[in-house]
C-alpha cells in the first residue's frame, strides 16, 4: 500500500540507514541536527494512531535499532523522539513518522527546536511563560 504522491513511500532500500519488515529508517531532508532520521512505516499510513500494534512495534523496533546506528556513527550527547499527528501538531508530510533527532551540546548552543513545535502558538495559555 503506497501513495504514488508521498515523498515517503517514495524512498527505496538504497534510502534506508536501516529497515525491518515493516518499518524503514532514512536521513531527514531538513534535519534540525547531523544524523536526524525519519522511522516510517512501509505501508502509507497517514497518523501514529492507525498502525496496528504489529506496524507500531515495528517502527518503535527501528528506532531503538537507528539509535545504535547514529551512535557509533555520530556520537550525540542526547536524542529528542518526536512524532506530530496532524497538521495542527505541526505535521507537514501525512504519512506517518517518528523523528530521531540527535543532540550534541558543542554546536545546539541555540537548542533548535523539535520539528513542528514552531507550529504551536504562543497565545495558548498553558505555553505561557515556557518561551
Amino acid at each position: 500500500m503506497k501513495d504514488p504522491n508521498c515523498v515517503f513511500c517514495q524512498k527505496t532500500e538504497e534510502d534506508y540507514v536501516a529497515e525491518n519488515n515493516l518499518a524503514c529508517a532514512f536521513p531527514d531532508l531538513f534535519p534540525v541536527s547531523e544524523g536526524h532520521t525519519l522511522i516510517t512505516p512501509k505501508n502509507h499510513i497517514k497518523q501514529i494512531w492507525e498502525l496496528s500494534k504489529e506496524e507500531r512495534k515495528a517502527v518503535f523496533d527501528l528506532v531503538e535499532e537507528t539509535k545504535v546506528v547514529l551512535d557509533e556513527k555520530y556520537h550525540p550527547d542526547g536524542y529528542n523522539i518526536a512524532v506530530n499527528s496532524g497538521a495542527a501538531a505541526g505535521q507537514s508530510v501525512f504519512h506517518c513518522h517518528v523523528h530521531l533527532i540527535p543532540r550534541y551540546w558543542d554546536s545546539d548552543v541555540k537548542r533548535k527546536p523539535v520539528p513542528g513545535q514552531f507550529m504551536v502558538p504562543h497565545e495558548r495559555p498553558q505555553f505561557k511563560g515556557m518561551d
